[in-house]
């Protein structure tokens, strides 16, 4: 099915460019450019009832020509879904946000600070509070609610042939592993950005992000061969996931769990069961902040049990409830891109610097070899006309959200995919294309004089094709 309406009376002007895109789409079978903004598959489907369709519509509409404020929050159609977590942290003093119909913690008011927005173009309200999340995540240890994640459990005898044909990763590992890759369409650009971890030989939890569960699961679905013993679910729902990130989250979870949690017992890109206090927890070592740290996910009738264990024991360590702001700053400051942000299907794998996730020696699977693979051989033998880099304002005061231009020696050579503030580095910090020359050396193109204009003034910014924070990603790793 193809849908094109709700237009919310902007459907003349956009009628030709619309017809034009879903014509292409339907011949190609794949979207001519990125159009997620309006992909239906953005929307989950408890969001296609009739009040929330009302309640929404009205106020969407009716901010159409409102200012445009950053983290700007919806009103309206909220409370729909909530985390095991969600009054534990409302009395922990979290303002929520809503992504997918989840409400999910932002950032967290300290006491006698009611947790509520106030929107301005400058610095929010929460800006400082924030800051502090931001800081516990890197020096002590922070924890993160992210039970919003879409998790598509994918089982059967060809499990592996199907996911190993839509991974541009290799995902043919033993079991415990979990393998971070993208999934590729034909241009080689990335059509989902997700974990895989092996949980048996025939079993899969793929993990992305909450908004595209919808979209990935259709992937899969579609590119699963009519005669493959393979079947997909999305259980999003039946588990929660409490991250517990930074230098201190092992000694925290060491005095909660009887099993080691050592470096060599329980290495980086692993997942292992352990004891949470009463609670069985499924651990998984990954880290979208850049630190130590375990994601834990809890059956969702255990979970408010286990954040209670937590709280508890981590006072001794100075634990920190964080939003899902700092998470964003965190994430900017390491480098990590964002789907929908910093990399989408009109992006090119090698050009977004993700060619590290790409196994094109990884012998074929039962049902061909991986979507794109033949983009990514010609675009290695073209070279690259675009590059993603990291930018860091040198002055500490301006602020950065995203599409703001950058400029090298003067000229404009792309925007910002992404931009927050980097309390670790001391200045606003993004993400960002920008031309590059087919076969030009990363020296040669970092040899320049950078900047980003903020508010129609140009201020100087560092550029790095690695990540400013950590750049040999040892703190994750330790």
């Amino acid at each position: 099915m193809f849908v094109a309406c709700g237009f919310n009376s902007i459907g003349i002007q956009s009628a030709g460019g619309a017809g034009m895109a879903l014509a292409q789409w339907i011949d190609g079978g794949e979207p001519p450019f990125d159009l997620w903004d309006v992909d239906i598959r953005r929307m989950m489907p408890c969001q296609n009832t009739k009040r929330y369709l009302e309640e929404r519509a009205r106020e969407s509409l009716g901010l159409l020509y409102a200012d445009h404020f950053p983290y700007r929050q919806f009103a309206s159609a909220r409370g729909l879904r909530r985390s095991p977590l969600h009054d534990g942290l409302a009395r922990q003093g979290a303002c929520f946000g809503e992504t997918a119909g989840w409400e999910r913690a932002n950032w967290f008011a300290p006491p006698g600070v009611e947790p509520k927005y106030e929107y301005s173009w400058q610095r929010q309200n929460w800006f400082d509070y924030s800051a502090a999340e931001h800081h516990a995540a890197r020096e002590g240890v922070g924890l993160f609610d992210l039970s919003s994640f879409g998790k598509i459990l994918v089982q059967g005898r060809d499990a592996q042939d199907v996911l190993q044909r839509l991974c541009a990763n290799d995902i043919a590992v033993e079991p415990g592993r979990i393998v971070y890759t993208p999934w590729l369409n034909e241009r080689g650009g990335i059509e989902a950005d997700v974990t895989v971890a092996r949980l048996g030989d025939d079993r899969f939890l793929v993990v992305t992000a909450g908004a595209c569960v919808v979209r990935n699961l259709a992937w899969l679905q579609r590119h699963t061969p009519d005669d493959a013993h393979c079947f997909s679910l999305d259980v999003s729902v039946s588990e929660a996931v409490i991250a517990v990130m930074g230098p201190r989250s092992r000694e925290l979870l060491q005095t909660l769990t009887p099993n080691d949690l050592g470096n060599e017992a329980f290495p980086f890109s692993t997942v292992q069961h352990i004891e949470i206090g009463m609670a069985p927890v499924r651990a998984h070592r990954i880290s979208y902040v850049g630190e130590l740290g375990w994601e834990l996910y809890v059956s969702s009738d255990m979970a408010a049990y286990v954040h209670e264990q937590l709280v508890a024991a981590g006072d001794a360590v100075g634990l920190v409830h964080c939003g899902l702001h700092a998470l964003d700053s965190l994430r900017i400051e390491k480098a990590f891109r964002h789907f929908g942000h910093d990399i989408t299907d009109e992006d090119h794998v090698l050009e977004a610097g993700l060619g590290f996730t790409v196994k094109l020696d990884k012998p074929a699977g039962r049902f061909g070899d991986s979507f794109g693979f033949d983009a990514v051989r010609q675009k290695k033998a073209d070279g690259l006309k675009r590059r993603l880099l990291q930018f860091r304002l040198r002055d500490p005061k301006p602020l950065l959200y995203h599409n703001e231009p950058i400029r090298r020696n003067g000229e404009i050579v792309g925007h910002l995919t992404s931009g927050n503030y980097g309390h670790w580095l001391g200045g606003a910090i993004g993400l960002g294309y920008v031309h590059s020359e087919p076969g030009q050396s990363a020296a040669a193109l970092l040899d320049a004089d950078w900047q980003i204009e903020v508010a129609g003034q140009r201020v100087a910014t560092d550029a790095s094709l690695k990540p400013l924070y950590d750049p040999s990603a040892d703190k994750t790793r330790t």
